[in-house]
C-alpha cells in the first residue's frame, strides 16, 4: 500500500496567500489515485478540514481509497505532522506540548522538514525527536540534500521511523514520494500503527523546480486578487 504522508489543499492558511495550496481535497484525491497511491494523508495548515472533507469524498466516489484526516501544526520551534486526528490542534505551543496534544487526539506526531530552511519562520530540528517519527525525506520544502539528510541522520541516531512525503500544495506533485506498508492496511488505525513500529519502506524524488515556480507564481497572482477582492477561500 502506497501513501503520501503530507499534502495541502485550498483549506490550508496562509497569512499573505490567503490559502496556500492550489487545489481542492477532491482534486488531491484524484491525482493521488492517478499517481498510483493507495491512500494519503490530507495535512492542511492549521486546520483539519481538509482532511475531514477529503475522507468523505473519498469514502463516497473511491471507497478503496484511504485517506487520513491530519493537519500540520506550527509550533514555538518548528512544524509537527498530526495524523489521525479530526480536531484542530492549537499552535503556538512547545514541540512536547503539541505532541501530547496529538497523542490526546488519538493520532501520531511526524517531525515534519526538521532541517529545512526558512526565512520567516525555524524548522523544528533536534527537536523533531520527540514526535512518534521523523520526515528523513521531504520532496518539496528540502530540495537541497543536506537538509533531508541530516534529517535521516537524526532518526538514526534517535531510533525513530524515518517517513517521506511530497509535501504537495499542487495536485500534480502529490506522490513524488511517500511510504509503502509492507501489510495492506485498511483502515487510518493501521496506518498509524504500521508508522509507529518502522513497519514500512520509503520512496521519493524531488519536485522540479519548474513545479514550485508555477506554484508560487499562481500563488502569488491569486493573493493580489484576494487582497482586493477580500476573499480568502473555504473557511
Amino acid at each position: 500500500m502506497r501513501l503520501d504522508l503530507h499534502t495541502h489543499t485550498v483549506y490550508s492558511k496562509h497569512a499573505f496567500w490567503g490559502r496556500d495550496a492550489l487545489n481542492t481535497p477532491e482534486q488531491m484525491v484524484r491525482s493521488a489515485r492517478k499517481h498510483g497511491l493507495n491512500g494519503m494523508a490530507i495535512t492542511d495548515h492549521q486546520t483539519v478540514k481538509g482532511g475531514i472533507v477529503g475522507r468523505a469524498w473519498a469514502r463516497k466516489n473511491m471507497k478503496d481509497f484511504l485517506v487520513v484526516p491530519g493537519t500540520e501544526i506550527r509550533t514555538v520551534t518548528g512544524d509537527i505532522l498530526a495524523l489521525g486526528v479530526e480536531e484542530d490542534v492549537p499552535d503556538g505551543l512547545s514541540v512536547v506540548e503539541t505532541v501530547e496534544q496529538i497523542h490526546a487526539l488519538g493520532g501520531i506526531a511526524i517531525g515534519a522538514h526538521p532541517f529545512a530552511s526558512f526565512i520567516f519562520r525555524r524548522a523544528v530540528g533536534n527537536l523533531a525527536r520527540y514526535a512518534d517519527a521523523i520526515e528523513v525525506f521531504n520532496a518539496s520544502t528540502c530540495l537541497n540534500y543536506r537538509a533531508n539528510k541530516q534529517a535521516l541522520e537524526l532518526a538514526l541516531r534517535t531510533k525513530k521511523p524515518g517517513t517521506a512525503s511530497s509535501d504537495a500544495h499542487v495536485a500534480r506533485d502529490v506522490g513524488r514520494a511517500g511510504i509503502i506498508l509492507q501489510n495492506d492496511a485498511a483502515t487510518v488505525d493501521d496506518v498509524l500503527a504500521a508508522i509507529r513500529k518502522g513497519r514500512f519502506d520509503t520512496f521519493g524524488k524531488y519536485t522540479p523546480i519548474y513545479d514550485l515556480a508555477y506554484l508560487t507564481l499562481t500563488k502569488f497572482s491569486r493573493a493580489v486578487v484576494y487582497k482586493m477582492l477580500g476573499k480568502h477561500g473555504p473557511r
